[in-house]
């Protein structure tokens, strides 16, 4: 495959059409043929970047989750106190997944539960590593208490990724009483002080993603 697919025009007309064809009719119901046709190339272009229709998939999530990583390592390399930034990243994760469900939803029926789920393994554990640093400084600045914070972040990011989708794809109106939930819950686990929880849980609706 080209080195520099990445600067490629045609590599992205395809992952924009195939985005649009998963979201749209579903993944099992898009062929090979249905992609190079929406994306204006030539059948053999798209296996110059593409093993298969499942690399496709795999480079989508690939993109999403590098949309995760970012995001957390937006919140988490600012100046916030350690509680108000993990607080922080829960809400701009929310807003992460709700720019991605399209997608989400599509990862979630187009591959074996197996597949899914260590495809989703491998990216917690990630997420996890960056989170747990900045829980280790909160808790040697004294405003949380844990005794291991890479898995007290590998718990928390995997309930996260289950209740916040959750929310967002079934019980929509519900979305910020969730994320509040979701906020008070974290600290709690992290032993932060009760006052300041609630401090934070009534400041994170002014909260914006970007800031």
């Amino acid at each position: 495959m080209p080195k520099d697919r990445l600067n490629s025009p045609r590599f992205h007309a395809l992952l924009h059409a195939a985005k649009g064809l998963f979201t749209a009719q579903g993944y099992a119901a898009t062929p090979v043929s249905a992609i190079v046709k929406a994306a204006g190339v030539a059948q053999g272009t798209f296996y110059l970047y593409f093993d298969s229709k499942q690399g496709v998939l795999a480079e989508l999530r690939r993109q999403v989750f590098h949309d995760y990583e970012g995001t957390l390592q937006s919140v988490l390399s600012t100046d916030y106190p350690a509680d108000e930034a993990m607080a922080r990243v829960i809400v701009a994760m929310a807003d992460a997944v709700q720019r991605n469900l399209e997608l989400e939803r599509v990862f979630r029926h187009a591959e074996s539960a197996e597949a899914t789920l260590l495809a989703a393994r491998e990216g917690r554990s990630r997420l996890a590593d960056v989170a747990a640093e900045r829980i280790a400084q909160g808790h040697t600045a004294g405003l949380m208490q844990v005794k291991s914070p890479h898995w007290t972040a590998r718990f928390l990011i995997t309930l996260y990724d289950h209740v916040i989708y959750e929310a967002l794809e079934y019980d929509a109106d519900a979305t910020h009483e969730v994320v509040a939930e979701c906020v008070r819950f974290g600290l709690s686990a992290l032993r932060a002080d009760p006052v300041r929880i609630e401090q934070l849980v009534a400041q994170h609706h002014n909260w914006r993603p970007n800031e």
